[in-house]
C-alpha cells in the first residue's frame, strides 16, 4: 500500500533500480530475438532486415513514453495503469486469493469482497481492467519496473505487427513495396510513440493486426492450424474488450475484403467489378452510421443514447483541456449530423492539426507528421485521377484497408475534440491508410508502364 500512495499521491513512478532493470531488459529482448531470428523467419528471408530496425523502434517507443509521462506530464492515464497493476501484483506474494479475485474481468460484480479495492481507479471500468490485468502480470515478470512491463508490451506489439508485416509481404512479395510496408508499419511517429508502451492503444493495435493475419489465413488460405485460431481470438478480444466500437466498423470492412478476394469468381463484367466498390463501401457506411447509434437494442455500451452520451462527454473533457483543443461545430448528434461529420472527422485524423494550430513540441511532430499525409494524399490523387476508382476495386486489401482506416478515422476525429487524445486513438488508421496510398502509386505506376 506504501507504494501505491507513492505513485497515485506523490506521482513517482519511476525508481532508481529501472536504471539497471531497463537496460538488462533491452539487452535479454535483442539477444533472444538476434539468435532465434532464424527460428521465427526462414533463412535468407528478404524481410528479416526489417526485424532489429522494428523492434529498437519499439523499444525506443516504450521507454521513451515512460520517461515523458514521468518527467514531461508527471503522470497520466499510463501511469495509472501501472499503479494499479503494481498494486495487484504485489497482491500475488502476499495475498493471493485477493490477487485472483482482482484478475477477473470485473471483479466487485463478481464478488463483492473486492469492494474492499474500490479505492483502484479503474476498477470499475471493464475495458481499462483488461489492460490493468495483463498489466500486472507482466509486472510480476518485470520486477514492479515500468519500463520493464512497457518493454512487454513493446514486444507483444513487434509480434503483432510482424505477422502483419509478414503477411503483407508474402501477398506483394516486391522489394520496393516491402520496404515502403516497413515505413508504414512501424516507422509513424505516433504509432511508434503509442503502439509501444503501456497504453490500451499498444493492445487494439496489436489485436488488430492479430486477428486480421489470422482471419485471412483461415478463411482465404484455408490454414486451420491452431495458432491460427488462437491469434484470432485474442486479437478479437483485445479489440473488442477494449474498444467496442471496433465490432461495428471492422465486420463490414473484413466482409468487404473477403468479398474482393472471391469476385473474380462471382462476378465476369469488368464495369460491375469496378461498380461493386463504391457501391459496397456506401452501403457499409450505412451499416457502421446506423450500427454505431442503434446496435445492442439501446441498452449496451453502443446504443444511440450511449454513443451520445459518451461522444458528449468525450468532446466537453477534451475539449476543456485548452490550447490542444479543436471544434468540428457539430452542435447536435443526429444521424445527419453524423453523416455531415464525417468528412470533417477525417480530416482532423488524418490531416490536422496544421502547423499554425500547435503549441508545443509534440504538436509539431503530429502537425508535421499530419502535413506529409496530406502531401502525399494530394499526389496520388493527382497522379491518379479518375482511375483511382478502378484502381481501389482491383485490389482486395484495399477494400479492406481503406474503409476501415476512414471510418475509424471518422470516429476518433468525431469523439476525440483535443489532437493530445486524437493523436493515441487514432494509430490504427494510420498504417492501413497509407498502405492504400502506396499500393494505390504502385498500381498506377504500373499501369504507366504497361500503357507504354
Amino acid at each position: 500500500m506504501e507504494k501505491f500512495n507513492i505513485h497515485f499521491n506523490q506521482l513517482h513512478y519511476l525508481e532508481y533500480t529501472d536504471l539497471i532493470i531497463a537496460p538488462v531488459f533491452v539487452l535479454i529482448i535483442f539477444f533472444v530475438v538476434n539468435a532465434y531470428k532464424t527460428r521465427m523467419i526462414r533463412v535468407n528471408s528478404p524481410i528479416q532486415k526489417f526485424l532489429l530496425p522494428a523492434l529498437s523502434l519499439k523499444v525506443f517507443g516504450a521507454l521513451v513514453s515512460a520517461m515523458v509521462y514521468q518527467f514531461y506530464y508527471t503522470g497520466g492515464d499510463t501511469m495509472d495503469f501501472y499503479t494499479d497493476s503494481s498494486f495487484i501484483a504485489g497482491l500475488f506474494f502476499e495475498r493471493f486469493e485477493d490477487f485472483l479475485g482482482l484478475m477477473d474481468y470485473s471483479p466487485i460484480t463478481s464478488d463483492p469482497n473486492m469492494a474492499q479495492f474500490n479505492f483502484l481507479p479503474f476498477i470499475n471500468d471493464p475495458a481499462t481492467w483488461t489492460l490493468v490485468r495483463i498489466a500486472a502480470l507482466c509486472d510480476i515478470l518485470a520486477f514492479d519496473s515500468y519500463p520493464g512491463i512497457g518493454l512487454y508490451f513493446s514486444v507483444f506489439s513487434l509480434f503483432a505487427s510482424w505477422k502483419f508485416f509478414s503477411l503483407l509481404s508474402e501477398l506483394y512479395p516486391i522489394p520496393l513495396l516491402r520496404q515502403k510496408f516497413a515505413y508504414c508499419i512501424f516507422y509513424i511517429p505516433s504509432v511508434v510513440f503509442w503502439g509501444s508502451g503501456v497504453f490500451k492503444d499498444t493492445l487494439t493495435l496489436s489485436g488488430l493486426f492479430l486477428f486480421t493475419t489470422s482471419i485471412y489465413k483461415l478463411v482465404i488460405r484455408r490454414q486451420f492450424s491452431p495458432s491460427n485460431f488462437i491469434w484470432a481470438i485474442i486479437g478479437f478480444y483485445l479489440m473488442v474488450v477494449i474498444r467496442k466500437f471496433y465490432l461495428v466498423i471492422l465486420v463490414p470492412c473484413i466482409l468487404l475484403w473477403f468479398f474482393g478476394e472471391f469476385r473474380d469468381s462471382i462476378i465476369k463484367s469488368r464495369f460491375l467489378k469496378t461498380a461493386s466498390f463504391p457501391i459496397l463501401i456506401g452501403f457499409s457506411l450505412i451499416f457502421i452510421v446506423f450500427g454505431l447509434r442503434n446496435v445492442l437494442g439501446g441498452e449496451g455500451d453502443l446504443s444511440k443514447s450511449e454513443l451520445t452520451t459518451k461522444a458528449q462527454g468525450f468532446q466537453v473533457y477534451h475539449g476543456s483541456l485548452g490550447g490542444s483543443a479543436y471544434d468540428l461545430g457539430i452542435e447536435d448528434y443526429s444521424t445527419g449530423s453524423l453523416i455531415k461529420a464525417i468528412p470533417l472527422g477525417i480530416n482532423v485524423t488524418f490531416f490536422r492539426p496544421y502547423l499554425w494550430e500547435t503549441h508545443s513540441f509534440f504538436q509539431l511532430i503530429t502537425a508535421l507528421q499530419s502535413l506529409f499525409f496530406t502531401i502525399y494524399t494530394l499526389r496520388t490523387l493527382f497522379r491518379s485521377g479518375f482511375s483511382i476508382f478502378g484502381t481501389l476495386a482491383s485490389d482486395p486489401l484495399m477494400l479492406f484497408s481503406l474503409p476501415f482506416s476512414l471510418l475509424y478515422g471518422f470516429v476518433t476525429g468525431f469523439t476525440s475534440y483535443n489532437f493530445g487524445a486524437l493523436d493515441r486513438y487514432k494509430i490504427p488508421a494510420l498504417p492501413l491508410y497509407m498502405i492504400t496510398l502506396v499500393l494505390i502509386n504502385y498500381h498506377n505506376h504500373n499501369r504507366t508502364k504497361e500503357a507504354f
